[in-house]
C-alpha cells in the first residue's frame, strides 16, 4: 500500500461519477467518508453583499434514483485517494508497478515498450496516459495542448462549522473570483476561495488563527463561525486541452486530456466519463474480436469524449470570466441568468442533468450498467 499525502482539496463527484466509482471498486472504500449533496446555490455579489441573482438546483430536478441519493457526494482528495489506492490493491487482476517514475516509451509493431526512470521497461498493447495537466506521456507521444493561465488560484482548506450546512454546496460570485463552501461529513465545510495570482498563496502562508480571522470577516455572514481543521494550500489555475485525444496505442483520458476552470467542480467528472467511455469502446471493439489497440476503437473514444471535454472547458471559462468581475454592464445580465436558472423548471432540470452526468448519449457505467471483462494482451 502507498502512502497517501494530505490534502486539503475536496472533489464533487456526481451521480454518474459515482456509478463509475461503483464499477471500478471504489465507491464502497467511501460511503462513511461521503457527503451527500442535497442541493446546489449560486448566488451573485457586487460589493461585498449577497444580492438578488440566485440559483438552486436539488435532486427534485432529477429522475428518482433510490441507490443514488442527492445530486452526488462531496469527497476530500486524500481519502479519495486512499480508496483508489485500496481497490487497486484488492484487484487480482491488476499489476502494481509503482512506484516507479515514467521516463518514456517506444512504440513498436507488437506493442508498448514503457521505460522507468530506474531502468526498467515495461510491455503493453495499450498506454493509457493518466498522468494530469502535465502530462509526461502526452509530450512524449507529440501531442500538443492549448491554453491559457487565469492569473488566479484557488485557496482551499477544511474548516468546521457552527452552522448546519445541510447538505448544500453553496458559491458566491465575487468580482476576485468564487468563494465556495462545500459540505463534507460531521458538519465540515471544504473552503475553496478562488483569488488572484499571490493573494490565495500568501493567505496559505498565514498562520492559523490569521487565516480565521480572514475568513470569518469576510464570510461568516453567509456560512456562520469557521474553525480551520486541516492544513491550508493554494494551487495555479490554467486552462489545458490536448488538440488529440489518441494516438498510436496511446488514450489520454482525465487531465491528460484536458484541465478546466473549476468552479464548478466538473474535471474529476469529465474524467470520470473518460475512463467509463474508453472501457466501454474498448470491451465494444474486443467483442467485435478488434484487438484494444485497434485504431478505430481509440478514434470512436476520441470522437466521443472530445466534444463534451472542450464544450465544458470552454463554458467554465465563459462562466468564470462573466462572474469574475465587477462590470457594470454585465451585472444584469448575469443575475438575471441566475434568477432564471432558478424559476423556469425546465431549464433548471436540464443544467441539473447536465451537471449531474445524467444526460442521454453518456457511457453505460455512468448509467450503473455493467460492462464484461476487458482483456489486455
Amino acid at each position: 500500500k502507498t502512502a497517501v499525502p494530505a490534502d486539503s482539496r475536496a472533489f464533487a463527484i456526481v451521480r454518474g461519477g459515482w456509478r463509475v466509482l461503483e464499477a471500478a471498486g471504489v465507491a464502497d472504500g467511501l460511503r462513511d467518508e461521503a457527503q451527500i449533496i442535497t442541493g446546489m446555490e449560486a448566488h451573485d455579489t457586487a460589493g461585498g453583499t449577497r444580492e438578488r441573482g440566485s440559483a438552486l438546483f436539488s435532486p427534485d430536478d432529477l429522475p428518482e434514483d433510490d441507490h443514488t441519493p442527492g445530486l452526488g457526494f462531496l469527497v476530500e482528495v486524500d481519502k479519495l485517494y486512499g480508496a483508489v489506492d485500496a481497490a487497486l490493491g484488492a484487484a487480482p487482476s491488476i499489476r502494481r508497478l509503482a512506484p516507479v517514475r515514467y521516463e518514456d516509451h517506444q512504440v513498436n509493431p507488437d506493442g508498448v515498450e514503457i521505460r522507468f526512470a530506474d531502468g526498467d521497461t515495461h510491455e503493453t498493447s495499450l498506454l493509457v496516459a493518466a498522468d494530469g495537466v502535465g502530462s509526461s506521456v502526452r509530450a512524449v507521444a507529440g501531442l500538443n495542448d492549448q491554453g491559457w493561465d487565469y492569473g488566479q488560484s484557488v485557496f482551499a482548506v477544511t474548516v468546521q462549522l457552527e452552522e448546519d450546512h445541510r447538505g448544500l454546496a453553496r458559491q458566491w460570485f465575487l468580482p476576485e473570483g468564487p468563494f465556495a463552501m462545500l459540505p463534507l461529513t460531521g458538519n465540515r465545510g471544504n473552503v475553496a476561495w478562488f483569488r488572484t495570482r499571490g493573494a490565495a498563496e500568501a493567505l496559505s502562508r498565514m498562520d492559523k488563527d490569521a487565516i480565521e480571522a480572514e475568513l470569518n470577516g469576510r464570510f461568516a455572514q453567509w456560512v456562520g463561525p469557521m474553525t480551520l481543521l486541516r492544513d491550508p494550500l493554494a494551487y495555479p489555475l490554467r486552462l489545458n486541452y490536448s488538440e488529440e485525444m489518441v494516438s498510436d496505442r496511446l488514450a489520454l483520458v482525465g487531465d491528460a486530456a484536458r484541465r478546466i476552470h473549476p468552479s464548478t467542480g466538473q474535471g474529476f467528472n469529465l474524467g470520470l466519463k473518460d475512463c467509463a467511455a474508453l472501457a466501454e469502446v474498448l470491451h465494444d471493439g474486443q467483442s467485435c474480436g478488434l484487438p484494444v489497440s485497434d485504431g478505430a476503437t481509440l478514434e470512436r473514444y476520441q470522437e466521443w469524449r472530445r466534444f463534451d471535454g472542450i464544450g465544458t472547458a470552454l463554458a467554465m471559462d465563459a462562466m468564470n470570466r462573466t462572474y469574475s468581475n465587477d462590470h457594470s454592464v454585465l451585472k444584469p445580465f448575469r443575475r438575471m441568468a441566475l434568477d432564471m436558472s432558478r424559476r423556469l423548471g425546465p431549464l433548471r432540470s436540464v443544467l441539473t442533468r447536465q451537471a449531474s452526468a445524467e444526460q442521454s448519449g453518456l457511457p453505460r457505467l455512468t448509467r450503473g450498467e455493467a460492462l464484461g471483462d476487458i482483456r489486455f494482451g
